[in-house]
């Protein structure tokens, strides 16, 4: 009995995490739009964006509850785009810090990123117990399809 509750909550949240992929694929898209030369924002206008964008989030847990805004996926997106500029990967260990969810929730979200190929996973050779997460190029330009978008407003 107990292992039918669990494989439907399995089914449950494998279902639960493709409508969000489905959901941001065709967000994306969209985004994607061409926009006329020389109103393209450059990379840095975008990664300031980012930041931005990174910042309104934490400060709203300040006022209201955390849980209204649950979106590690998005919190780890954005913190991987905004630290692009810094050309070093994350470890686990920050970008599970950047999500503001439980660890074992934040490496479930990092794995699904890493099936839909927004994100690159490197073992450390040094440290094998270090892995190292960065955008794949995917990810990378559909940031910063999304983020152009949205400086277009």
């Amino acid at each position: 009995m107990k292992n039918e509750t669990v494989v439907e909550l399995i089914k449950d949240l494998t279902a639960k995490l493709s409508a969000v992929a489905e959901e941001f694929n065709g967000r994306v898209a969209k985004a994607a739009e061409p926009v006329p030369a020389g109103n393209e924002p450059n990379d840095a206008a975008l990664v300031e964006h980012a930041n931005a964008v990174l910042e309104q989030r934490r400060l709203r847990r300040k006022f209201l509850p955390g849980e209204l805004f649950h979106e590690p996926a998005w919190d780890m997106l954005l913190a991987l785009f905004a630290s692009r500029d810094d050309r070093m990967p994350m470890n686990i260990k920050a970008l599970v810090s950047m999500s503001d969810a439980p660890v074992t929730t934040s490496q479930r979200w990092i794995e699904h990123l890493h099936k839909l190929k927004l994100i690159d996973r490197v073992t450390d050779p040094t440290d094998r117990r270090r892995v190292e997460i960065s955008l794949s190029y995917t990810g990378d330009q559909q940031m910063k399809a999304y983020l152009r978008a949205l400086l277009r407003g």
